[in-house]
């Protein structure tokens, strides 16, 4: 099983498939496999209440397929083929606590998003000290963070025992994953110009987007105040 960084179970299913609102909760991490939440009839419409006013909870489907069994049921396979590219196919992730205001799911909530957190200024040290030479010191400070994803207990991460660039960066995109830090990781680390699923070698240029061309004619009047970029 996942450790605690990857899926954190809160969605509850009673016996007779109904909730209150103030119990429902929805999972939080990588979704895989078929998915559940609360019920309705249809593109845009309420959700399902039952006599005493709970809501009707259970598996969920595309609605915007027309077959019958259209259920939401994610696989590991993604690509662009059309096999690959279908609603399923993908595992999703949601990472932030949804907010409970929506009335049908159409994105009408609130929800928190982290833009700094303190896990992250221990993995900003730890890189720090690595590359400085302090492995030992940035592995104590990669595994204070793996320590404090105590959610599920049971599958809190174990203390790493050695500590190199690939190490860090595999625990940076463990712990940060949907933070939008990846891209500027891939660069640091030296990795952007990889290869995988449909991506192919990319060119060093493309580490910065082009300057566009009005931002440049318009910046000043002295020429050469903006430069564009490498290869544009």
């Amino acid at each position: 099983e996942a450790d605690a960084r990857f899926f954190w179970e809160r969605m509850i299913i009673p016996a007779d498939s109904a909730i209150s609102a103030s119990a429902f909760e929805v999972n939080r991490g990588i979704y895989r496999g078929p998915q559940y939440g609360l019920l309705n009839t249809g593109r845009q419409l309420p959700f399902i209440q039952t006599e005493d006013g709970r809501y009707k909870i259970g598996k969920l489907r595309d609605w915007r397929r027309a077959e019958e069994n259209a259920y939401v049921d994610f696989i590991k396979q993604i690509d662009f083929t059309a096999e690959g590219s279908n609603y399923n196919t993908g595992y999703r992730v949601e990472k932030y606590q949804w907010s409970k205001e929506s009335t049908d799911g159409r994105n009408r909530g609130e929800a928190d998003f982290s833009i700094i957190r303190l896990a992250d200024l221990y993995m900003m040290r730890a890189e720090a000290k690595l590359r400085k030479g302090d492995a030992s010191g940035a592995l104590a400070d990669v595994n204070t963070v793996r320590a404090s994803r105590t959610a599920r207990p049971a599958v809190t991460p174990k203390p790493l025992t050695q500590m190199n660039a690939d190490i860090l960066f595999r625990e940076r995109g463990f712990e940060f994953y949907w933070e939008h830090q990846r891209r500027t990781d891939m660069i640091r680390f030296g990795k952007y110009e990889g290869t995988w699923t449909e991506k192919t070698n990319n060119d060093v240029k493309k580490r910065l987007f082009p300057i566009p061309q009005t931002a440049i004619d318009g910046a000043s009047d002295n020429e050469g105040y903006l430069v564009q970029n490498s290869g544009y």
